[in-house]
């Protein structure tokens, strides 16, 4: 039963239809599936033209998958306009990372200068000042904070793995 399945699964035919095409009686068939009998030599001419067959279409299919993977390809062509657009996004987010870093420094040193001020100013209205520009620095530094930098760094990480994999897929490796 065995080589019966496997001959039926490459050819899509079940045992009785088999046995009707190879114009065999379905008993002969099912021996010759399992091994203990052997098949006319017209029967077997027709499997063996059947099998070349299919062998045939699956090179075929090979060839026109290659094909569709060519130079000019929707898949190629496909794999160049997702390359562009993953480097307007690496470009965007090294951007906003850069952005984002740079607020972070300068409110952060904004934050420890005022730090540093309070309480050495002789007028309250420098005390009040003081106050305004550390609630300042404080919202931008929590607007930029360090989990957004890493989460742009993740995702520029992310756009440098596909550029890579885009780049092998359109090099055929």
């Amino acid at each position: 039963m065995e080589k019966d399945k496997k001959i039926g699964e490459v050819l899509g035919i079940q045992q009785e239809e088999m046995a009707v095409l190879l114009i065999v009686p379905l008993s002969q068939w099912a021996m010759y599936a399992v091994g203990e009998r052997g098949l006319p030599k017209e029967a077997h001419q027709k499997l063996a033209e059947m099998l070349a067959f299919l062998q045939q279409q699956d090179e075929d299919a090979a060839d026109n998958i290659t094909a569709a993977k060519g130079p000019g390809s929707k898949a190629m062509k496909f794999c160049e306009d997702e390359l562009m657009r993953n480097q307007k996004k690496q470009n965007t987010i090294a951007t906003q990372l850069e952005k984002c870093k740079a607020k972070y420094t300068s409110a952060r040193n904004g934050l420890k200068l005022a730090g540093f001020l309070t309480g050495k100013m002789q007028e309250k209205w420098q005390e009040e000042q003081l106050l305004i520009i550390k609630k300042r620095t404080e919202a931008v530094i929590e607007r930029n904070n360090l989990e957004l930098q890493a989460e742009y760094e993740c995702k520029l990480r992310l756009l440098k793995e596909q550029e890579v994999s885009l780049k092998k897929e359109l090099s055929g490796r």
